[in-house]
């Protein structure tokens, strides 16, 4: 035989086995054995490492980066977010010489995935340029969607699905419902079982703007997509998103068996990220149970889980809370060593509104102190109480901005009542309780002030700026709960059932009224702009102007639109 030809037969047979370690690894990720899918990726790898082969042959590049994507994949799924990142790079690189299809269909794969490990990290930015370039990989070049069952369809889906967490992540929602939708819309046309995953943005995103019920919803209907589809890893973060749920809604008896079942199935598959999410949960049931020693051992345990995993942003989120059951517990310096460390992650990853709530929730903590217990001296009392000033109104301001955001007025009226107006309201007591007659009364006119819908004729002395930048810093309603500042929402109307729809009905008319409901969800609404600046007499002066301009800076959002009204 000729020896040209058995060195081709060698590289086939190497890469057939090769094939055979990430099929048989694809299998058990997918049911989520994944410890023992990362072995068999490993192995995958170290074999298509040793594969003797001219440089660039383009098989046995494409197997090597498949089986680098998917070890990657799975070290994302198990929590190990840096590794990830590494593997999708490497993959990445092996694709750059790869001919198409092959060559850019697997670089979109490995960009869509490594989007996901990006946003753990949270390198925003990076995910969302490496999800903009799988979207320009996967989209015809007429604009047309691939067709049904293809590759490149599952991975437009994946793209989708991704897309929208980035954006809910960086909290906004109007964009966030577009992609919501559009995504829901895909996978109902191409692939209906995997209707999970946005249904699960879709509930995120309500439960973000205080629609519960909608929420809760759309929970059920993912946790009853991923059971149909035979997905248990999405079954039990659907389980961990409804046990949210119930928490928000105070059913902590039903919360806590979701939460029981997720976290041994999450401890048994190895994915620290979700049990760290589920130490979390498991914590804030505890401090909405009073039992703070619990809570704050609980989120302990959390917060090493997200470290260990690389992920900055949950890490942050669980130090507010564990914040809060130090401070139940007296000790008010590590809580707030706690809270000043989130705020350092939140700002490195731009997260302008969740450092605003973290603000108003310290604020809070002080007010609490000079409450329950009186101060050392007169001193250090008026420098709590300054401290808690400084703190709440800017981000009082910055809370109340999120309305300006909203093109749905039921969702800027619900903001208003459930997030803002509480943070106001502290805002005016510590002005109060301080004697700041000037800043309390400076508020009062600020409350009354109107809004002007974008693109009315505007009034007043300086140039219209109506609407808030596309691209530019949102200040969005925050993610994370803790339990002293749960609102108490009011009921959703309930949704119209989808035609055709009974409570006995398949798994297509549960996802017919997932869209159904997809549309509820995004329903428009008139945009309004940010208040004017307000003048307060002919000297010039701004009401707030000291407190705007430091929300704006601190908080990288546009706090008041740059146009002047007088007051008198």
């Amino acid at each position: 035989m000729d020896e040209h030809l058995m060195d081709e037969l060698l590289v086939d047979e190497a890469i057939a086995r090769v094939s055979a370690l990430v099929d048989a690894g694809g299998e058990a990720f997918l049911r989520g054995e994944f410890p023992s899918a990362q072995g068999l990726f490993d192995q995958a790898v170290t074999a298509a490492d040793h594969i003797e082969a001219p440089p660039h042959h383009p098989d046995v590049l494409a197997v090597r980066a498949q089986a680098l994507i998917n070890r990657a994949t799975t070290a994302d799924r198990m929590g190990d977010h840096p590794a990830a990142v590494a593997s999708f790079r490497a993959a990445l690189a092996l694709c750059e010489p790869l001919p198409e299809p092959a060559g850019p269909v697997l670089r979109a794969s490995a960009l869509v995935n490594l989007s996901q490990a990006l946003l753990h990290t949270g390198d925003f930015d990076g995910g969302r340029g490496a999800l903009e370039e799988a979207r320009a990989l996967l989209i015809a070049p007429d604009g047309g969607a691939p067709p049904p069952g293809s590759d490149t369809a599952d991975l437009l889906i994946g793209c989708l699905v991704a897309l929208t967490e980035l954006t809910v992540q960086r909290e906004r929602w109007s964009r966030a419902y577009e992609l919501a939708t559009e995504s829901l819309d895909v996978v109902l046309r191409h692939r209906p079982e995997l209707a999970g995953r946005p249904l699960m943005n879709l509930s995120a995103i309500a439960l973000a703007t205080g629609r519960l019920a909608l929420a809760e919803d759309f929970a059920h209907q993912a946790l009853t997509a991923f059971q149909e589809s035979g997905t248990p890893a999405g079954t039990a973060e659907a389980q961990q998103a409804l046990a949210q749920l119930y928490l928000r809604s105070g059913r902590t008896d039903e919360a806590r068996s979701l939460l029981d079942a997720a976290q041994a199935f999450f401890e048994r598959a190895g994915m620290s990220h979700q049990c760290g999410i589920g130490l979390d949960l498991l914590g804030l049931l505890a401090a909405l149970e009073a039992d703070h020693a619990r809570a704050a051992e609980l989120y302990v345990r959390g917060l090493d889980r997200f470290e260990k995993s690389g992920a900055p942003v949950a890490a942050a989120e669980v130090r507010v809370r564990l914040a809060a059951a130090l401070h139940a517990a007296g000790l008010h310096e590590e809580s707030e060593g706690q809270l000043a460390l989130a705020q350092a992650a939140f700002a490195a990853s731009g997260l302008g509104l969740r450092r605003a709530q973290t603000d108003y929730f310290h604020a809070a903590l002080l007010e609490n102190r000079l409450l329950s217990a009186p101060a050392p001296g007169p001193d250090s009392a008026a420098a709590l109480l300054g401290r808690a000033v400084a703190l709440a109104v800017p981000a009082a301001l910055a809370i109340d901005a999120v309305r300006f955001t909203l093109a749905n007025g039921s969702q800027r009226e619900r903001w208003h009542q459930e997030i803002a107006a509480p943070a106001m309201r502290l805002a005016f007591r510590l002005a109060a309780r301080a004697g700041a007659g000037a800043l309390v009364s400076q508020l009062i006119e600020s409350q009354c002030a109107g809004t002007p819908l974008v693109g009315a004729p505007a009034g007043g002395d300086g140039p219209a700026e109506n609407g808030m930048p596309e691209d530019g810093p949102a200040l969005e309603p925050p993610r994370f709960l803790e339990p002293l500042t749960f609102p108490n929402p009011a009921p959703d109307p309930a949704p119209a059932p989808a035609p055709n729809s009974t409570p006995d009905a398949p798994s297509t008319d549960t996802f017919r009224l997932g869209a159904a409901l997809a549309d509820v969800a995004a329903d428009a609404g008139l945009l309004v702009a940010p208040p004017p600046r307000l003048v307060l007499d002919r000297t010039g002066a701004v009401a707030l102007e000291p407190y705007i301009a430091e929300a704006e800076a601190r908080y990288g959002g546009r706090i008041r639109d740059a146009r002047k009204v007088r007051t008198w």
